[in-house]
C-alpha cells in the first residue's frame, strides 16, 4: 500500500514537472516572438516597469531618439526630449505613472546630430489578472512629415488668407443652399452690414430679396452647369446704384462634384461710366465727321456749280473777244486774263478734288479711287490697283470712309516710302470692305510710327469709328503694307 502511495505521488511529481517544463518552454518562446516582433515593428516600441523605469526600447525607437537601447533604459529616454518640452513631458509622465492612467503627448526629439523629430507618444499601464499593474508598454510614431505638412498647410492657407483679404475685389464661397462660407474684408467693407459676418448667413441676411434672389439664381448656374461663368450684377447701394462684374466657379471635392460656387466681383462702376462717356464722345465725333464731310460736300458743289463756272463762263467771253479784230495791246492783255482765268479754274478744280472730288458724288466709289491711283502715276509711281466690281454697292455712309482711307495710305506711299511701285486691293464681302495697300520702300520703326505717323493715326481712328480693325506690316527696308477691314453699319 505505502508503495503504491508513493509511486502515485512519485507519477505526481513527473506530471507537475512535464507541465512546468512545458509551460516554461512555452513562455520562453512567448518572449522570443515578442522580442521578434517587436524588435521589427516600423514604430517606436518601449517598456517601463511599474515605477516608470524604462526597461526595453526597440530598434524603431533607436533609429528615431539616435540612443541604443542601453542609453534609454531607466531614464536614460529622457536625454532625447528637446529641452523646452522636458519639463511637461516628464510632470504629465509622472501623473500617469502614479495614477496608472494612459499617456498619450506630441514632443520634440533632439537626436545627436542636432536634427529635430516630432514624435506622437502613447503608454498604456499594463494589468494582471489581479488588476495589478506590472509596467507599461508604449508606442512612439515618427510624426514629423505630418507635422511639416500641417506647417506648410498651415502657411498655405495664412498666406492665401492674406491674397484673399488684400484683393481689391470681393471673394466669397458659398454652399449649395446659398449659405456663406467665407467671404474677405473687401467684401465686408463693400457692405457695412456684413461687418458682423458669420459664416452661414445667406444674402437675404444682408442685400434687399431682389437682389439676393438675383445672386442665388446665378449661383444655381454655375451649380447646374459646373463651368465657370461671368455676370454683370447692378447693386443699389447708399451711394447710389453700383455695378459689379463677378466671376464665379465650381468647386469640386475629390470625387469631382460640385459642393460649393466661389465668387470674385469687382466694382466696374466707373468704367462702365467710363466706356459711356466714351461712345458718346465717339458718337459725337462719328456725327462731326459726318457734317464736316456733308459741308465738304456743300462746299464743292458752290465752287464748282459757282465760282469755277464763273470763272469758265468769263474764260469763254474774253476767248470770243480775242477772235475779234483788236489791237494788239488788247489782245495780249485778254491773253494774260485768259491764262489766269485758265489757272484759276485748274487750281481750284484741284482744291475741290483735295476736298471731297465731285467724282465720288458724280461716278462713284470705284471712279473715284482709280481717280486718286490716276493722280499718284502721274507723279511717277507705277500703282497695281484691283477693285471689286460691285464696289460701289456699299452702304454710303461707309463709301467715304473707305475712299478716305484709301486716300490716306496712298499719301503715306508718295511722301514716306520711296518706292516706285505700290499695289492697291479694295475687296468687297458679305459683311464688309477690305483694303490693303502695300508698297516697297524704306519702311519704318512701328513704334516711331505710331507716335509720330499722323496718317497711320488717322486711318486707325477712321477704322475703329466704325467698329473696323487696322493692322501695319512694316520694318526698315522691307517695305509698308496697311490692311483695313471695315464692317458695313447694322441696318436700322
Amino acid at each position: 500500500m505505502a508503495a503504491w502511495i508513493i509511486a502515485a505521488c512519485l507519477g505526481a511529481c513527473g506530471i507537475l514537472l512535464g507541465l512546468l517544463l512545458k509551460t516554461r518552454r512555452h513562455l520562453s518562446t512567448s518572449h522570443q516572438l515578442f522580442e521578434t516582433l517587436a524588435h521589427r515593428a516600423p514604430m517606436g516600441i518601449v517598456m517601463a516597469d511599474p515605477e516608470g523605469q524604462c526597461t526595453f526600447g526597440n530598434d524603431a525607437w533607436s533609429e528615431i531618439s539616435g540612443l541604443t537601447q542601453q542609453e534609454t533604459l531607466g531614464q536614460g529616454w529622457a536625454n532625447s526630449v528637446h529641452p523646452d518640452d522636458l519639463g511637461q513631458v516628464l510632470a504629465k509622465w509622472e501623473e500617469s505613472v502614479r495614477s496608472r492612467r494612459t499617456y498619450l503627448n506630441e514632443l520634440r526629439i533632439i537626436r545627436p546630430d542636432g536634427s529635430q523629430r516630432h514624435v506622437l507618444s502613447t503608454f498604456r499601464p499594463i494589468v494582471d489578472t489581479k488588476d495589478t499593474c506590472t509596467g507599461f508598454i508604449g508606442t512612439v510614431l515618427d510624426v514629423t512629415e505630418q507635422h511639416l505638412a500641417q506647417a506648410r498647410a498651415k502657411e498655405n492657407e495664412t498666406l492665401l488668407q492674406t491674397i484673399i483679404d488684400n484683393s481689391a475685389a470681393a471673394i466669397y464661397l458659398k454652399d449649395e443652399a446659398g449659405r456663406y462660407l467665407l467671404a474677405n474684408r473687401r467684401h465686408v467693407e463693400l457692405w457695412p452690414v456684413m461687418k458682423d459676418f458669420q459664416p452661414g448667413m445667406t444674402p437675404f441676411d444682408y442685400y434687399p430679396k431682389d437682389t439676393a434672389r438675383s445672386f442665388l439664381e446665378s449661383d444655381r448656374e454655375v451649380f447646374a452647369s459646373g463651368k465657370t461663368k461671368t455676370f454683370e450684377e447692378v447693386i443699389t447701394a447708399a451711394n447710389g446704384e453700383r455695378t459689379y462684374l463677378s466671376v464665379k466657379f465650381p468647386v469640386r471635392d475629390d470625387e469631382h462634384r460640385v459642393v460649393a460656387v466661389g465668387g470674385i466681383s469687382a466694382d466696374i462702376t466707373e468704367l462702365q461710366q467710363a466706356r459711356q462717356a466714351l461712345a458718346e464722345r465717339e458718337q459725337v465725333l462719328r456725327s462731326l465727321i459726318e457734317v464736316q464731310e456733308n459741308e465738304k460736300q456743300f462746299l464743292c458743289h458752290e465752287f464748282h456749280d459757282g465760282l469755277i463756272q464763273y470763272a469758265i463762263g468769263s474764260k469763254m467771253i474774253l476767248e470770243g473777244i480775242r477772235s475779234r479784230d483788236l489791237p494788239e495791246a488788247s489782245v495780249a492783255a485778254i491773253d494774260s486774263v485768259i491764262n489766269c482765268l485758265t489757272k484759276g479754274i485748274e487750281e481750284g478744280r484741284r482744291v475741290i478734288r483735295g476736298i471731297r472730288p465731285a467724282v465720288l458724288d458724280d461716278l462713284g466709289l470705284h471712279a473715284a479711287i482709280s481717280d486718286l491711283a490716276n493722280d499718284l502715276q502721274q507723279s511717277g509711281i507705277t500703282v497695281s490697283l484691283e477693285i471689286t466690281p460691285d464696289i460701289d454697292t456699299i452702304p454710303e455712309p461707309l463709301q467715304t470712309t473707305v475712299y478716305r482711307v484709301v486716300q490716306e495710305s496712298l499719301n503715306n506711299a508718295r511722301k514716306h516710302s520711296g518706292s516706285e511701285r505700290v499695289d492697291l486691293n479694295v475687296c468687297r464681302t458679305a459683311a464688309h470692305v477690305e483694303i490693303t495697300t502695300s508698297d516697297f520702300g524704306c519702311g519704318f520703326e512701328q513704334q516711331a510710327a505710331d507716335r509720330n505717323g499722323f496718317g497711320l493715326i488717322s486711318i486707325r481712328e477712321r477704322a475703329r469709328l466704325v467698329a473696323g480693325t487696322c493692322s501695319v506690316e512694316s520694318a526698315p527696308g522691307t517695305g509698308t503694307t496697311i490692311k483695313v477691314q471695315l464692317p458695313f453699319p447694322a441696318v436700322e
